[in-house]
C-alpha cells in the first residue's frame, strides 16, 4: 500500500471514530412503553370490562352485537341493557319493550341527542314523556373525540407511571378536558354515595305522567331517571361513556354499574345490545349535516329556476339543407350498376332519347337506325359510327364503355 493510501485510510478512520464517539457521548438509550390499544374481544366490545366485572358476581351475561340477534324477548325477570342510540328500534319495537317491562323486565337505555335540533326525536322517550337537551357549548363531535381518544388515553395512563398523581389526572380528564361533572349519588340509606362522572352539558327532563322512583340530578337537569311501570323498571341515562372499558375503573363507576342493573340473584340474566344497525344515509345527513343539505336543496331550486328562464324570442330551428337531385340520380345509378342492372340503365337512357326525339323531331322517329344515326351525328357533331352504336347497342360490360355511351347520349340531347 502506498504512502498516500495509508494517509487517506488514517483520515477516514479518524473521522469515523470521531463520529462514533460523538454519537455515544450525546445520545443515551432509553425504553418507552407504547400501548397498541385493546385487542381481542375488547377491541370490538367497549363494554367488555363491564361484562367481566359483573360475571365476578355470578351474573349471567348475554352479549349481542345487534338487537336483530334478539329473536325473542328475554325472560320477564331479566335485565335488557341497550347502551346505543337505538336507530334500529321503531315504534312497534318500543311498544314490545314496554309490554315486556310491564311484565317485570328491567330496561336500561341511553338518551339520544340531535345536533340539528335542541330536542331529540326518540320513540321511547316520547312515550315516557322524557325530553333530552344539551347546552350550546356541547361539541357535536364529542362522541367522536371520546371514541378516538379511548385507546390513546389508556396508553398514556399506563405508560406514564405516576401513581401519586393518578387520581388527580383522572379528575382533570373527567372535569377539565371534557367538562364532565362528578356527582355524588345517594342510592339509598344502606349504600354509600357513589362518585360517577356525567357529561354536564347533556341532561334529561321528565315531563311525562310517570313519577321517577330514582333520579340523579345535575346542575342543568337529570342524568339518570328510573321509572317503575307496573311490575318492571325503565332506567334512562343521559350518557354511558363512564361504563366503557377505559372509564369503568375510575371513580365508583364499577360499583355504580352493579347498583344500576339491580341484579341480586343468579336467576336473573343481563342482556347487552352492543351496537346499532347502521342508520340510513338520509337520516345521518339530516341529523348532522342538515345545513349542507339545505344549501344543496337551495342550490338545486335556484338552478332549476335559472334554467327555466329565457331572454328574448325563441331561436328558430335551422332549416335542413336539401340535397341535390343529381346526387340521388348518381346514387341510384351506382346502386343499379353494382347489382348487375347495366342493360336496364342503357335501355332507360335510350328510351329517354327516343321520347325527346318524338317531342322535338317527330318525323325522325320512323327513320331507319342508320339514317337516324346520320342525322343525329350531323346535329351533334359526332361520329356517325359512335352514334349508331349507342342507339342500337343492347348491352354494355365495361364501365368506361358505358360512360362513353352516356356521354354520346348527353351531347345529342343537348342539341335536340
Amino acid at each position: 500500500m502506498s504512502r498516500v493510501s495509508l494517509i487517506v485510510v488514517a483520515i477516514l478512520s479518524l473521522l469515523v471514530g470521531s463520529l462514533v464517539w460523538w454519537f455515544f457521548t450525546t445520545h443515551e438509550r432509553y425504553e418507552k412503553v407504547i400501548q397498541l390499544g385493546y385487542a381481542g374481544e375488547a377491541a370490538t366490545n367497549k363494554f367488555y370490562a363491564a361484562e367481566l366485572f359483573l360475571e365476578k358476581f355470578n351474573m349471567q351475561i348475554e352479549s349481542l352485537p345487534s338487537i336483530l340477534e334478539l329473536k325473542e324477548m328475554p325472560s320477564k325477570n331479566d335485565v335488557l341493557f341497550i347502551p346505543t342510540k337505538r336507530y334500529d328500534i321503531g315504534a312497534d319495537r318500543v311498544a314490545e319493550l314496554l309490554d315486556w317491562v310491564k311484565q317485570g323486565g328491567h330496561l336500561i337505555v341511553l338518551a339520544r341527542y340531535s345536533h340539528s335540533e335542541k330536542k331529540s326525536k326518540d320513540e321511547l322517550f316520547n312515550e315516557l314523556g322524557v325530553t333530552t337537551d344539551q347546552s350550546y357549548d356541547a361539541s357535536p363531535f364529542l362522541d367522536l373525540i371520546l371514541d378516538e381518544s379511548e385507546d390513546k388515553e389508556e396508553s398514556q395512563d399506563e405508560a406514564e407511571k405516576m401513581p401519586d398523581d393518578e387520581s388527580d389526572k383522572e379528575d382533570r380528564d373527567l372535569n377539565d378536558r371534557w367538562t364532565r361533572a362528578v356527582v355524588n349519588i345517594p342510592v339509598n340509606d344502606q349504600i354509600e354515595d357513589k362518585k360517577v362522572a356525567f357529561l354536564s352539558s347533556r341532561w334529561m327532563d321528565n315531563e311525562g305522567r310517570y313519577e321517577p322512583s330514582w333520579e340523579v340530578k345535575g346542575k342543568n337537569g337529570s342524568h339518570l331517571i328510573e321509572f317503575q311501570i307496573e311490575d318492571g323498571w325503565v332506567t334512562l341515562l343521559s350518557e354511558i361513556d363512564f361504563l366503557t372499558n377505559r372509564n369503568l375503573k375510575k371513580n365508583d363507576h364499577a360499583a355504580f354499574l352493579h347498583t344500576l342493573v339491580h341484579i341480586n340473584n343468579s336467576d336473573r340474566k343481563l342482556w347487552i345490545i352492543r351496537n346499532d344497525d347502521n342508520p340510513s344515509l338520509l337520516s345521518i345527513l339530516l341529523d348532522k349535516y342538515y345545513p349542507a343539505v339545505l344549501a344543496f336543496i337551495a342550490f338545486v331550486l335556484i338552478w332549476l329556476w335559472y334554467a327555466s328562464r329565457r331572454f328574448g324570442p325563441i331561436a328558430r330551428d335551422p332549416e335542413r339543407v336539401r340535397r341535390s337531385m343529381s346526387e340521388h340520380i348518381v346514387s341510384t345509378g351506382h346502386y343499379q350498376w353494382r347489382n348487375k342492372n347495366r342493360n336496364e340503365l342503357l335501355a332507360s337512357v335510350q328510351k329517354a332519347l327516343h321520347e325527346q326525339i318524338v317531342q322535338t323531331r317527330p318525323l325522325w322517329v320512323r327513320l331507319p337506325d342508320k339514317e337516324l344515326a346520320e342525322k343525329l351525328a350531323k346535329l351533334a357533331g359526332l361520329e356517325q359510327e359512335k352514334v349508331y352504336q349507342a342507339i342500337t347497342s343492347k348491352s354494355v360490360e365495361k364501365e368506361l364503355e358505358f360512360a362513353a355511351t352516356i356521354e354520346v347520349f348527353s351531347t345529342i340531347r343537348k342539341k335536340l
